[in-house]
């Protein structure tokens, strides 16, 4: 991955981990969202762990590469099971 785009990548995780933090210690969700919240944290800090030893893009389960561009939407994705996820709910607009 380019040096840029890490930079770039690394950049918004870390404004993304700090609004998340925000969240909790402000109280500004309700306990049933704090979960959530909580969930996406370790998911924000689990990818700039894998920005920093290089695994980043990589699908936790076969190895393979995550297109970038679903990388680029969603920087949190562990796996091709989660592209898949993603692919499923997509909907293309009507009028482009």
């Amino acid at each position: 991955m380019e040096a840029f785009t890490k930079k770039k990548l690394y950049s918004e995780l870390r404004t993304m981990k700090k609004e998340l933090q925000d969240s909790l210690e402000n109280n500004n969700c309700s306990p049933l969202v704090k979960p959530l919240i909580e969930e996406e944290l370790k998911d924000v800090e689990k990818s700039m762990e894998k920005l920093e030893n290089g695994s980043f893009g990589l699908c936790e389960i076969s190895g393979e590469l995550i297109p970038t561009d679903y990388l680029a939407i969603v920087p949190t994705i562990q796996s091709m099971e989660d592209v898949d996820e993603i692919i499923k709910y997509y909907c293309k607009p009507i009028y482009s």
